[in-house]
């Protein structure tokens, strides 16, 4: 698993970690990202539209797009089904790793 982490984020420098407000948002900041020469993106599911948000910059094709705050394996599960390509969980949480795991 660790070989296709790393092989997923080779090159990104810099991870911005986004917590973006709505799903309008979404499109022009992955375009803006992408232009500005970022390849990877953290979305937290700290808002009401994240997962719909994920959705759209994970449909860029430019950005490998992740999700973070995930609190639950269900968000976890949701995060993916959106298009995360990776997790990230404020602490350890068994059910959530377990579920990536199952996910990966």
């Amino acid at each position: 698993m660790t070989a296709g982490f790393d092989s997923m984020l080779n090159g990104c420098r810099l991870l911005p970690v986004l917590t973006v407000p709505s799903e309008a948002m979404a499109g022009p900041l992955a375009d803006a990202l992408a232009v500005g020469g970022a390849r990877c993106a953290e979305v937290t599911f700290r808002t009401p539209d994240a997962e719909r948000v994920l959705k759209e910059m994970a449909a860029h094709g430019g950005l490998v797009v992740g999700a973070g705050t995930v609190l639950t394996s269900e968000q976890a599960e949701r995060a993916v089904a959106a298009g995360a390509r990776f997790v990230v969980s404020p602490g350890f949480d068994e059910e959530v790793v377990a579920k990536c795991r199952e996910l990966e």
